[in-house]
């Protein structure tokens, strides 16, 4: 018979010390559940994929509980692909619990048959004692993308990929972002997650975007350097040596972003950013928002560390200074991240 676990005493692991954009309001990470249960239906799709799970309540009863996952994106780089669970599979798995009252699960972690504990977010921790002592399910390496991977490579330009056990490569912030004018604690105050577009296909702009969980690229176009984010099929490109101008001439997502080079450092400056929120907690900003970045090797060519400086004076009481690394894996490449639908 498969079983209902609810875990919700307060000596239960957190689940996750992040909420992403598609839990905010809806998932409750203080409070974790588990389930066991048979797979009926599986819906893999950015930006997260999604199973109907049936399982046997404490009265015998059937019940279907819908259980949200991780990213595609993620889940590739966890080592888990749209067959790793199928219509028919008997499942375990621990997450965040619903805050509506539903038999609805943000799973964070699956128990496989052999013991092994596989991590289905970008935040996730062990959870069972199993994973919490490294028993832990991990991505395959494709050794001839891996050779292809390493013949393309030149300096910076390359693919670059987000890692997740250390908490200096990610993420870049998260909440928590306290020095607020007074404007925007009241911008903030106001903030609805449920009606902020996050739970939702909607592309995010400069910065949120480069705190992604994501694979990067620098592709070098012309005198012009390009930045590929998978998420959301994001584009920036950067001007290579363009004069500032004193005001934007218009204000978008991903703004106007003028790069030079200090030695083998690429230092990228961006305005023209449409106001917009820093993160999914509600925290402003204004179109008064400079960026500057800085993207650089480590002498190894193996890690990319960047750093970003945000200047706000209409949200922000003081200069926000954040930093984080990718590292290369030759074999990872960017994928179409097709948002909403079914791949």
């Amino acid at each position: 018979m498969h079983r209902l676990i609810l875990t919700l005493s307060l000596t239960c692991l957190s689940l996750g010390a992040y909420a992403h954009h598609s839990s905010i309001g809806i998932y409750d990470e203080e409070n974790p559940v588990e389930i066991e249960g048979i797979v009926t239906e599986v819906r893999w799709r950015n930006p997260h994929p999604s199973y109907t799970v049936a399982v046997t309540d404490v009265q015998g009863e059937t019940v279907d509980w819908y259980v949200e996952t991780g990213s595609v994106s993620t889940l590739r780089l966890r080592g888990v692909d749209r067959d790793f669970i199928k219509v028919g599979d008997r499942v375990h798995l621990a997450g965040q619990s619903s805050l509506r009252g539903r038999s609805e699960i943000f799973a964070e972690n699956m128990l496989l048959p052999d013991g092994r504990e596989v991590l289905l977010r970008a935040v996730s921790k062990p959870y069972w004692p199993a994973g919490r002592s490294g028993n832990i399910y991990e991505r395959g390496v494709d050794e001839e993308r891996g050779a292809e991977g390493r013949a393309a490579a030149r300096g910076m330009f390359r693919v670059w990929t987000p890692i997740f056990d250390d908490p200096e490569a990610y993420p870049l912030y998260s909440s928590g972002i306290t020095q607020l004018t007074a404007q925007a604690r009241t911008v903030k105050a106001q903030y609805d997650p449920r009606g902020s577009g996050f739970t939702e296909c909607r592309a995010k702009g400069m910065p949120y975007i480069m705190a992604s969980a994501y694979p990067l690229e620098l592709v070098a176009q012309g005198e012009n350097i390009l930045i590929r984010l998978e998420e959301f099929d994001t584009e920036r490109l950067v001007h290579m040596n363009a004069p500032p101008v004193a005001v934007p001439a218009s204000y978008t997502l991903l703004g106007h972003s003028r790069g030079r080079w200090d030695g083998d450092a690429l230092i990228v400056e961006t305005d023209g950013v449409e106001a917009s929120y820093l993160y999914s907690d509600g925290t402003p900003q204004s179109r008064s928002i400079r960026l500057v970045e800085r993207f650089e090797m480590n002498e190894a060519e193996n890690r990319l560390n960047y750093q970003l400086s945000i200047t706000d004076p209409e949200s922000f009481t003081e200069t926000l200074e954040f930093s984080r690394y990718w590292v290369w894996q030759p074999d990872i490449r960017i994928q179409p991240y097709d948002c909403g639908n079914l791949q």
